[in-house]
């Protein structure tokens, strides 16, 4: 009974760490196109920037395909150190990738 407990506690953590995984993907589609749009950056990878190209919106659902299928796959998948740790990692490249939208917008608005 007590392990039920945790691991429904485990997966919820893990459900709410693709929640904020989608929400940090949105922010840098958003920032990503609003950099595009003003001709301030290039995105920087070519399938992503050839699905920008052809149409905004495909652009917008690639992104925001990831993180939902992760979220999906999240909820019939149980709860492992490899899973934690890719969640994890990839937190932590969109955390950095938030930084450096936010690194530009600032240097962008010190030249206007």
């Amino acid at each position: 009974m007590e392990s039920a407990k945790v691991l429904q506690t485990s997966k919820d953590r893990l459900v709410n760490t693709c929640f904020l995984l989608f929400c940090l993907c949105m922010i840098d589609a958003i920032f990503t196109d609003f950099g595009i749009r003003q001709g301030h950056i290039k995105e920087a990878n070519p399938f992503v920037y050839s699905v920008y190209d052809m149409n905004v919106i495909a652009f917008y659902l690639l992104k925001a395909s990831l993180p939902i299928l992760l979220f999906v796959l999240m909820h019939y998948m149980k709860p492992s150190f490899l899973v934690r740790n890719i969640l994890v990692v990839a937190l932590v490249i969109y955390t950095l990738v938030i930084f450096i939208h936010i690194s530009w917008i600032i240097i962008v608005a010190a030249f206007i």
